[in-house]
């Protein structure tokens, strides 16, 4: 799948309901968690065992995440490539908002070459809930530097939970990108704020409302699974 530059509200609308289901991203996410642990590339075998689903299985994720850029083989093992590790420390499991948001921030980077962040603020700080690079992005900067820019106190996602609703910022953060951010009341508690970043070349002002109808999806998921 590749970034197309005439996407529609109505084919941001449309990937977004080919989200996978959550057995899907539960599995991807077990992948992650075990290359995350490995100190060297693993066989499809060796993962599958590890996670306990059929190779077949392990091995369609795996294609699946080498297509976006998240995963990599060479010599006929995986590994994580550089800048996702930080997605699951040893150990550690996805947590329920995770398993319900990424599926749809994928679809939306896919759709629009974007790149989205999905952050929960506790405390005067902001935990970083799941994240998905489009390689449009990713071009002009790395996702570390990406990740450090949505965490800038000037950045779009600190407009938006300081003014309650959604908000913009152009090359200010970062002269390369337009961002811009809506803000989401957990019924779970707490706010949460969804953020997308384009290359400035790409306007972003068509995209506030497909933006909001993704946040409006994960709170009706939420709601409706009461994680």
């Amino acid at each position: 799948m590749t970034y197309d530059p005439t996407v529609t509200k109505a084919s941001v609308s449309s990937r977004e309901e080919e989200a996978p289901p959550a057995g899907v991203v539960h599995n991807s996410f077990a992948l992650v968690r075990a290359l995350s642990r490995a100190q060297r590339p693993v066989s499809v075998t060796a993962l599958a065992s590890v996670v306990g689903i059929p190779k077949t299985t392990a091995h369609r994720l795996l294609e699946q995440m080498a297509q976006e850029g998240i995963v990599t083989r060479c010599d006929h093992k995986w590994a994580l490539r550089p800048g996702f590790g930080y997605l699951m420390r040893a150990g550690e499991r996805p947590s329920a908002l995770t398993v319900l948001a990424r599926p749809r921030l994928h679809a939306m980077a896919q759709a629009t070459g974007a790149s989205l962040f999905l952050h929960r603020e506790s405390d005067d700080t902001l935990e970083t809930v799941c994240c998905s690079y489009a390689p449009h992005v990713g071009r002009i900067m790395p996702p570390s530097e990406q990740r450090r820019a949505a965490l800038h106190p000037a950045s779009t996602i600190w407009l938006a939970l300081d003014s309650g609703q959604l908000a913009a910022e152009y090359q200010e953060v970062r002269p390369e990108c337009n961002c811009i951010a809506t803000p989401i009341s957990l019924p779970s508690g707490g706010t949460a704020v969804l953020a997308l970043a384009r290359p400035n070349e790409l306007e972003v002002e068509s995209l506030k409302r497909p933006l909001e109808r993704v946040a409006s999806r994960i709170l009706s998921e939420e709601r409706r699974t009461g994680v």
